[in-house]
């Protein structure tokens, strides 16, 4: 059984809401200058927001939905945790958008952690009392996620001795750091907790898998996460090539590789799931697929040190690389596992208008960024109305995410019972809750 608390996750889609207008207003600052908006503090609080209001809260949410028992998900402790994290959340999203990084703020992450750390602690210990089996691949991934998520964590604890002993707060230690925060999230415990989830699917639906063939694929995409690493450390310090050797050729070649180890099994997996999901959940999860794929041959193509170094110095590049798995990974898989388990309808074609304008308006996104960083790396300058044009795709994400909060009020998502919803999705409803 798999369940969804609602009111939690529109919680976290609230935060994700928040997330997309702060980047409007990001956007529409190099359009009109905006005298309230302090462009650092507020670039700071939008990518904070996006990874602890947003990707871990739904995390948050759909993990324990997944993973544990009906009354183990009713215990008081994970609403506790919940309701502190989102209390913390907000906290520190003021902090930053007033102060900026501070100290105050690397206190209020390090409290983060704490209760990061219990939730992990109270995760594996009712995973274990819950009777699903250690073995399955869902809770290896699983726990490779909450791995990465813990020691991500170690970059923001660090922020404190480097500036108190180094006074750098601007330094290569300093970015190694940030980095070190934003690669094992982004690359760590965003994917691991992905593959977690779309893995637990499977085993909900009964499907058969070479579980062999995955463990593999799992420890060498691990490998892979700590060794690509490196490619920070080569930006921080580009006069070593053999860092940008080790990540891109070792690491990104490892990741890419695993990948074409389980294709067919991929391609295989997809057909029988297919009976299983809705229209809309099949075209998302493609959407992600096929963006992790495109993740997985940037890394590989960056170890050529001329276009490492593009990929640095052009921010666009940058931008575009991690809004592709910010949005067009997680974000859209998360959104997917929503529609599945029954938290959209995904009927009538007025349902579906704020998920197409999301996902039509993420991937003009990313190809308006990339474009525009092909052209400064030709050095052709930028294209005519380029900040409107991205301010308007940009302006579309919000809408967008509007639109999937409060489309169609006869939802279970709005609290009709389980009957009337049946009875309005007998088309393409999920039978397996």
């Amino acid at each position: 059984m798999i369940k969804i608390n609602s009111t939690w996750i529109r919680i976290a889609l609230l935060n994700f809401l928040i997330v997309a207008v702060l980047g409007t207003f990001l956007r529409f600052a190099f359009i009109k200058e905006l005298f309230f908006l302090d462009y650092l503090h507020f670039q700071t609080a939008h990518w904070h927001l996006a990874i602890f209001g947003w990707v871990y809260q739904a995390m948050f949410v759909f993990i324990i939905g997944a993973f544990l028992t009906p009354e183990q998900q009713a215990q008081k402790k994970y609403r506790v945790l919940f309701w502190m994290n989102q209390i913390l959340i907000i906290i520190v999203f003021i902090t930053l958008i007033t102060k900026g990084t501070s100290f105050v703020s690397v206190y209020e992450d390090i409290f983060f952690l704490f209760l990061t750390g219990f939730f992990v602690f109270s995760l594996l210990k009712d995973l274990r009392a819950s009777g699903v089996s250690k073995n399955l691949l869902s809770v290896e991934l699983l726990k490779v996620a909450l791995f990465f998520l813990l020691i991500s964590f170690i970059g923001i604890i660090s922020i404190l001795p480097i500036e108190y002993f180094f006074s750098a707060k601007r330094s290569v230690l300093y970015y190694l750091s940030s980095q070190f925060f934003l690669h094992f999230q982004y690359n760590g415990w965003f994917i691991f907790g992905i593959l977690s989830l779309f893995f637990r699917m499977i085993e909900n639906y009964g499907i058969e898998i070479n579980t062999h063939k995955f463990r593999l694929f799992k420890w060498m995409t691990f490998s892979a996460v700590l060794i690509t690493y490196f490619l920070n450390i080569y930006w921080g310090y580009p006069g070593y090539l053999v860092f940008l050797w080790i990540a891109s050729v070792a690491g990104g070649g490892i990741q890419f590789f695993a990948l074409l180890f389980i294709r067919k099994d991929i391609s295989k997996i997809f057909g029988q799931l297919k009976p299983h999901l809705n229209p809309i959940t099949i075209i998302l999860f493609k959407i992600s697929y096929i963006s992790f794929i495109i993740k997985l041959i940037l890394q590989v193509i960056i170890f050529y040190p001329p276009l490492a170094n593009i990929a640095l110095t052009i921010r666009n590049y940058t931008i575009a690389y991690f809004h592709l798995v910010f949005l067009c990974i997680a974000s859209v898989f998360l959104i997917a596992w929503k529609i599945q388990y029954k938290q959209f309808s995904v009927i009538e074609k007025k349902s579906n208008i704020g998920i197409y304008v999301f996902s039509i308006s993420l991937l003009l996104l990313e190809f308006v960024l990339f474009l525009q960083g092909t052209l400064l790396w030709m050095g052709m300058g930028f294209f005519p109305f380029y900040y409107e044009l991205i301010f308007l795709i940009t302006l579309a994400l919000p809408i967008g995410i509007i639109l999937i909060i409060f489309q169609n009020k006869n939802l279970s998502y709005f609290g009709v019972s389980k009957d009337n919803l049946i009875k309005q999705n007998t088309k393409h409803v999920n039978q397996h809750l």
